[in-house]
């Protein structure tokens, strides 16, 4: 499947690593708009709560504080986000 700008995104789930700001934050606002549910993965917890505030007009965001230079904290982040499709 070839991906444009305009493709739809419903029901796929992006983990944005560094999501709480900058490059992250916008990449969060792009897949939102198209259809996507979030989950921001930052170092920062009061960062995390802002973008998720910013954001959650948009569409389903998640949040977890996560050390990407951490193996066992990935594993733990991805063991508790559980997606559950959207009912039609």
């Amino acid at each position: 499947m070839q991906y444009s700008p305009l493709t739809p995104l419903d029901g796929r789930v992006a983990v944005i690593t560094g999501g709480a700001r900058g490059i992250g934050f916008a990449i969060a606002k792009r897949m939102l708009a198209s259809g996507a549910a979030v989950l921001l993965w930052d170092a920062d917890a009061a960062a995390l709560d802002k973008a998720a505030a910013a954001l959650k007009s948009a569409g389903r965001v998640h949040t977890a504080r996560v050390d990407v230079t951490d193996d066992a904290v990935i594993a733990r982040a991805n063991a508790t986000f559980r997606v559950v499709p959207k009912q039609a």
